[in-house]
């Protein structure tokens, strides 16, 4: 292993080495737990990433890059010091930086590889706190994600859905306390929501099929226990939900009457 980045705390180790894994290159961070040890050492160069040899040049250019983002130094003129006002401002401000990337930045990911083939199929993701940040899921097994899960104080908020796994997320789902209340469908990727559908304590109660051209409503399902049970139909398209089906246990169409 090759040192490739010499942090000034453990924080901008981990930032460093997120971009480096979005890129596709391993490494790991060495030497963040010896800063509370030093005392009244400097601390400088403690703190690490490193990466595999052959992985050197890559990482670096990655580095190199991150590096160049970073705000200039500049050495100021001499002026009176700050005042014990300004460094609490200071120590206030850095720790909610800290404590942000705490709760943000992934450090860590593990997973699971379900058909045993050496690649997860579910990656779990979490922050430098050990908080969960997201889950990436292969739910078919042809190496891409196809279902990401995101995390807010370690409770799912929102995930986002390939359900046709032609490398494109459709749906989105919006959730409260972890459980799905509503979600969206745009098919085609026009920016049209063809479908959304509202759920009660996860559990699906009702869903519109919305016209591109007009907005308005075309179909209207409602459920019970997950199941199918009606619809309102706009039949004609002319703009009015004008037919009501009804559903057996089955799926089997009941009824159909008109609406007044």
């Amino acid at each position: 292993m090759r040192t490739v980045f010499e942090a000034a705390h453990g924080v901008e180790a981990h930032m460093v080495l997120h971009l480096l894994q979005q890129q596709g290159l391993q490494g790991r961070v060495d030497g963040e737990y010896l800063q509370g040890g030093v005392g009244e050492l400097p601390a400088a160069g403690l703190v690490r990433v490193v990466v595999d040899e052959a992985d050197y040049d890559a990482a670096r250019a990655v580095v190199t890059a991150f590096e160049a983002a970073q705000p200039a130094t500049t050495t100021p003129p001499p002026t009176r010091g700050p005042s014990r006002v300004a460094w609490a401002g200071v120590g206030i401000v850095l720790g909610a930086l800290l404590s942000w990337a705490a709760l943000r930045v992934p450090a860590t990911q593990d997973g699971l590889d379900h058909d045993h083939d050496g690649v997860l199929d579910e990656r779990w993701f979490y922050s430098l706190s050990g908080q969960p940040l997201r889950v990436e899921t292969d739910r078919n097994f042809d190496h891409q994600t196809d279902h990401i899960a995101h995390y807010e104080r370690g409770v799912p908020a929102s995930a986002e859905s390939d359900d046709d796994f032609d490398g494109r997320f459709e749906t989105r789902l919006f959730m409260r306390a972890g459980i799905v209340e509503r979600s969206e469908t745009d098919a085609d990727g026009d920016g049209f929501n063809e479908r959304t559908s509202s759920y009660r304590h996860g559990v699906i109660e009702r869903s519109t099929t919305w016209a591109p051209s007009t907005g308005l409503a075309l179909r209207v399902e409602h459920f019970k226990l997950g199941q199918l049970t009606e619809a309102e139909q706009d039949t004609d398209l002319d703009g009015r939900l004008d037919t009501r089906l009804r559903y057996g246990p089955l799926g089997e169409l009941l009824a159909r009457e008109p609406l007044p």
